[in-house]
């Protein structure tokens, strides 16, 4: 007959010691040392072309906002009266053409949400006082103000 065997077939299934259930074994490789040699080259390269492009993104966007710094660096002695604001950029234009028609040189600048309504370029303040209360009489809340 046959004989009977006292041990268990290990080879094929481990048992867990608290339930006794099946537990596969995983191998716990890093997925960095799975990759083929080849293929970490690629992704090396991928890697330093990605870096590239992206700090050669950053030096474009800190180029402009240097070259915007120096333009209103310029611009830091200039000034103007500004006469309203305005959110609709109709009523804006309709009295920037009334001033033009008046002899005067009107500026429009959209700020956020508003449009504003400029008149004149002095270098200083005092040179734009004289206007200032001319243009007082017509708007009230006129001001000079930095270009």
């Amino acid at each position: 007959m046959a004989e009977r065997q006292n041990y268990s077939q290990s080879e094929l299934f481990t048992q867990s010691s608290d339930n006794g259930h099946y537990k596969p074994h995983i191998p716990k490789n890093p997925f960095f040392l799975r990759i083929r040699g080849y293929e970490k080259i690629m992704l090396l390269i991928m890697g330093l072309v990605l870096v590239s492009i992206v700090s050669f993104s950053m030096g474009v966007e800190n180029g402009k906002r240097g070259a915007f710094a120096k333009n209103s660096a310029a611009d830091k002695n200039s000034y103007t009266i500004q006469v309203a604001s305005f959110k609709n950029k109709e009523i804006a234009l309709a009295h920037a053409q009334s001033l033009k028609n008046d002899g005067l040189a009107p500026m429009v600048f959209a700020k956020g949400n508003y449009i504003i309504l400029c008149v004149g370029k002095f270098s200083n303040q005092e040179s734009a006082q004289p206007l200032l209360i001319q243009l007082q009489r017509t708007y009230a809340g006129c001001r000079i103000r930095r270009l």
